[in-house]
C-alpha cells in the first residue's frame, strides 16, 4: 500500500510542476507549409469562378506540374463544377516562365 500512494504521490507532484512551467509555442514551428502549387490552385479557383459565376466548385484536383519543352512551367488542376443538375470538369493550365512568374492560363471542359 505505501509503494502505491508514493507513486501517486509522485503522479500528482509532477503534475502539478508540469502545469505550472509556461509553455512556448514558436509560430516557425507550428505552420503548416503549402505546398508549392497553393498560390496556383488559388488563382486557378478564382479565375474559375470568374469563368462559370453560375456554377457551384464541388471539387479540387492538383493534377500537377510539368516542365515544356521551352523551359517553361506547367501547373495543371482539374476542379468540377456544378450548376443545378448541370455538372462538368474543368481543367486549368497555368503557365509560369521558367523563373516561376505568370504567363497564361487555359480552361477546357471535360466530361467526367
Amino acid at each position: 500500500m505505501k509503494i502505491s500512494i508514493k507513486l501517486v504521490c509522485w503522479i500528482m507532484a509532477s503534475f502539478l510542476v508540469c502545469n505550472s512551467l509556461p509553455i512556448t509555442v514558436s509560430a516557425e514551428s507550428s505552420r503548416i507549409q503549402e505546398p508549392a502549387y497553393a498560390k496556383w490552385g488559388r488563382l486557378a479557383v478564382f479565375e474559375t469562378g470568374k469563368r462559370y459565376p453560375d456554377y457551384d466548385i464541388v471539387d479540387y484536383l492538383y493534377v500537377g506540374r510539368t516542365t515544356a519543352q521551352n523551359e517553361d512551367i506547367v501547373e495543371r488542376f482539374k476542379l468540377w463544377i456544378k450548376k443545378g443538375a448541370s455538372e462538368k470538369g474543368v481543367i486549368i493550365t497555368i503557365t509560369l516562365t521558367p523563373n516561376g512568374v505568370f504567363k497564361d492560363i487555359s480552361f477546357q471542359e471535360t466530361a467526367r
